[in-house]
């Protein structure tokens, strides 16, 4: 599964900076006395999470309904907490892959942690720190994690997932790099 998962994030990388790489280039905003020459990042993760619904939703939503969805603070009527740095935080994952459900027939599959290229290494980790908590949290157990970075001409990511020794056993999670520039051509995938 890690191989498709990877495969598709490359095609959904692949598709953004194709389809939508214009949000990339929005000019800056001279007149504004603020910082206003860059494009929201949550409108780039709208465009990401409809790329990764395309390519990974085939994967995972054969015996149940799945939803990609961006923003998804929630796990019933309660925020999503995590445990980190010895305190509960609240969390609101940029997207998120899973059935919408809560309890013994919840069911995470993907959670994503976008940040936009210039960004500090601090937050870099401090994401990489929230998809570990989400992938151990008993309460979540999310399959797959993902950290973004978006570059003008470029996407970086880190595929977070369970690492298994020969016996089966779980040695932690790992990341691979996954990379997608403006001359890839995404891969046309089909729903069937």
């Amino acid at each position: 599964m890690k191989d498709a998962v990877k495969n598709a994030v490359r095609v959904a990388f692949a598709r953004l900076l194709q389809e939508d790489g214009g949000l990339f280039d929005c000019p800056i905003e001279e007149e504004f006395p603020y910082d206003a020459r860059k494009l929201h990042e949550v409108c780039i993760n709208h465009k990401l999470a409809n790329h990764l619904e395309e390519v990974i939703l085939p994967l995972v939503a054969a015996e149940e309904r799945m939803f990609v969805d961006i923003e998804f603070n929630r796990e019933g009527l309660n925020y999503k907490l995590v445990q980190m740095d010895g305190e509960q935080k609240r969390l609101r994952p940029d997207i998120i892959v899973h059935n919408r459900r809560s309890g013994s027939t919840k069911r995470n599959f993907l959670v994503v942690e976008c940040k936009k290229e210039g960004s500090s290494q601090t937050e870099i980790e401090e994401d990489q720190r929230k998809i570990c908590a989400m992938m151990e949290d008993e309460r979540y157990k999310y399959s797959f994690g993902l950290q973004v970075v978006y570059g003008r001409r470029q996407i970086e990511g880190s595929l977070f997932y369970r690492n298994a020794d020969d016996t089966g056993d779980d040695t932690g999670i790992v990341a691979e790099r996954i990379t997608a520039n403006e001359t890839m051509q995404p891969a046309r995938h089909t729903r069937g």
